[in-house]
């Protein structure tokens, strides 16, 4: 009698065993990359060359940000300023998390013309519903280093 309750009693364990594994199995959250940091911040300012034109100036930013996958949303080259549609691919090798992270790139000159502004704020999608914002580390510095390289002082 012992006997059978205990033969009954196994196969209702690892059922239920079972069901708690694949429960807690499902696909994990994928990390965001590396170069991802939360929260506001990260914008980095380039002085440019004396006495370069404006309007090449921003052209050159334009082949920047077209040559690193980055296209332009909105452009107001009028108040100097760029902004970039959100990139899923960048910095991305998990082609299946492509949607669960973006970066844009925002570029401004000022006013008088002698600095540029750029900020790659960046978005992780963490449960289906929510982005956590924040900045993308090696957009700022990709961006940075070739128009400084360009158009830079």
């Amino acid at each position: 009698m012992a006997n059978k309750k205990i033969w009954l009693g196994i196969p209702v364990m690892v059922l239920a065993f079972g069901m708690m594994v694949a429960g807690c199995g499902g696909s994990p959250t994928p990390r965001a990359p590396s170069t991802f940091v939360t929260g506001s911040g990260g914008e980095t300012t380039v002085l440019l060359r004396q006495g370069l034109d404006f309007e090449q100036a921003f052209r050159e930013v334009l082949f920047i940000l077209n040559r690193h996958g980055f296209e332009p949303e909105m452009m107001q080259p009028e108040a100097g300023y760029i902004r970039t549609r959100w990139n899923t691919t960048w910095n991305n090798p998990n082609t299946a998390a492509e949607t669960r992270y973006r970066v844009r790139i925002v570029v401004t000159f000022n006013p008088g013309r002698t600095q540029v502004f750029i900020n790659a704020p960046a978005e992780r999608l963490t449960d289906g519903t929510n982005w956590v914002v924040g900045y993308d580390t090696k957009a700022i510095d990709t961006m940075r280093t070739d128009i400084t390289q360009i158009i830079g002082n």
